[in-house]
């Protein structure tokens, strides 16, 4: 015999479900807060006083072949320290239920940043489409280049490519984390100059992954001398690939002559 469960256990922790509804094919989840006090996000101090309140309507993950959407009640509390020039602020929800002005819950948009950092745009937003995810394509390379929040330790082995910002017209550089298999930072433009500063500002690089572009080993010769600098997997295989080719087709060519 299954065990009973509440609608709580449906949603993040921190929330409560008041109501559900069907509509269509969405599935809309009103929720609020558990917490009948919020702090000042400017002083801290913990206030009870509610001013107003609103609603807020951040996507989470599909269920039953619908689309879910929250409707959380947000209330506007008033701040009663002296001196505090926040007079009136809104509560916060905790960091894996949604962030501030966010239009997708956390859970969800952990999802459609895994999905585009394994896919990319165009191909992600087709797949979204069949797991019910409202995301285009430029959300999902937002996803991939917002940047980690909380302290990173410095990289040790880093990857380097160009990459468009307007094919054909302007280029820059994008500089991935290796090891923890992340996009660290995206330069304005494919300068070595402005990759041999990026690098010289972290000595603590051993081995620099790049294509065959001579720009970015000058770069990297001269702000690390020390690294150790190879050829990224993708070129590798496309060497690979072009000896292979060229092998197979010799005897044929002979032939023909």
């Amino acid at each position: 015999m299954g065990s009973w469960f509440s609608r709580r256990d449906f949603l993040p922790a921190g929330l409560k479900a008041d109501r559900v509804e069907l509509d269509g094919n969405r599935i809309r989840v009103h929720a609020r807060s558990l917490d009948a006090s919020a702090a000042c996000p400017r002083c801290g101090t913990v206030s009870r006083h509610v001013h107003s309140k609103y609603w807020r309507r951040p996507a989470d993950l599909p269920a039953h072949g619908r689309e879910v959407e929250l409707v959380l009640l947000v209330r506007r509390f008033r701040c009663r320290a002296v001196g505090c020039p926040t007079k009136i602020f809104s509560e916060r929800f905790p960091p894996d239920v949604t962030r501030p002005h966010a239009r997708r819950t956390s859970r969800l948009h952990e999802l459609v940043r895994h999905i585009g950092i394994a896919l990319g745009g165009r191909p992600a937003q087709a797949l979204a489409g069949r797991l019910l995810l409202p995301v285009s394509k430029d959300t999902f390379l937002r996803s991939v280049r917002a940047k980690t929040e909380g302290v990173v330790a410095d990289p040790r082995v880093v990857g380097i490519d160009d990459w468009a910002w307007r094919k054909g017209q302007r280029y820059g550089t994008l500089i991935c984390d290796l090891e923890r298999r992340k996009v660290i930072d995206l330069l304005p433009d494919r300068d070595p100059a402005t990759v041999e500063a990026w690098l010289r500002a972290r000595p603590g690089i051993e081995v620099v992954a790049r294509d065959r572009n001579g720009g970015y080993g000058g770069a990297t010769a001269r702000a690390l001398p020390d690294a150790v600098q190879v050829a990224d997997r993708w070129h590798l295989l496309e060497n690979a690939s072009t000896a292979f080719l060229a092998g197979t087709c010799q005897p044929f060519a002979r032939l023909s002559g």
